[in-house]
């Protein structure tokens, strides 16, 4: 009887295991996820923002720099800079997730307002893509982010 039983068992571990991932709804977390990293970027500053929402394994990839590899590499990416002279937020207009609903990316459009010195009250735009990647947690971190600048405003007239 031990051995009828045991196939059966097995079989009905394998299938809990391949539960069916709901990628939409993963799809859409991802988005908030980018969105509240954009809110957090407003809340905290940038440099803290980025450090929170960044995975352990992180790369950053900027315009005349080598990547930025690692999230201590992040945080002393930022050590001597300010990042109270300017507003970054962004809004991520479109997302792609994996079929094992772990690994995805999303790209927007990014503003950044001068709020001190010469350049108060400018502002520029410019795209991203950031590749996220869930955690042990079940929490979506990023891997991967880049960014464009020198995007024009849309003429809506």
């Amino acid at each position: 009887m031990k051995t009828k039983l045991l196939p059966l068992s097995i079989l009905l571990v394998l299938i809990g295991c391949t539960a069916k991932i709901n990628l939409e709804q993963e799809k859409e977390k991802m988005m908030q996820t980018d969105i509240d990293f954009s809110n957090r970027s407003v809340e905290a500053g940038v440099h803290q923002a980025f450090i929170e929402y960044a995975s352990n394994d992180v790369t950053m990839l900027k315009p005349n720099s080598y990547p930025i590899v690692g999230i201590e590499a992040l945080k002393q990416s930022y050590i001597g800079k300010s990042d109270s002279t300017y507003k970054l937020t962004w809004k991520p207009s479109y997302a792609k997730i994996a079929r094992s609903g772990e690994l995805g990316y999303t790209y927007g459009i990014w503003v950044v307002e001068f709020l001190a010195g010469e350049n108060k009250g400018h502002t520029e735009q410019g795209t991203y893509a950031t590749v996220w990647e869930k955690n042990e947690k079940g929490e979506w971190r990023f891997v991967l982010d880049t960014g464009n600048d020198g995007l024009k405003p849309e003429n809506n007239e």
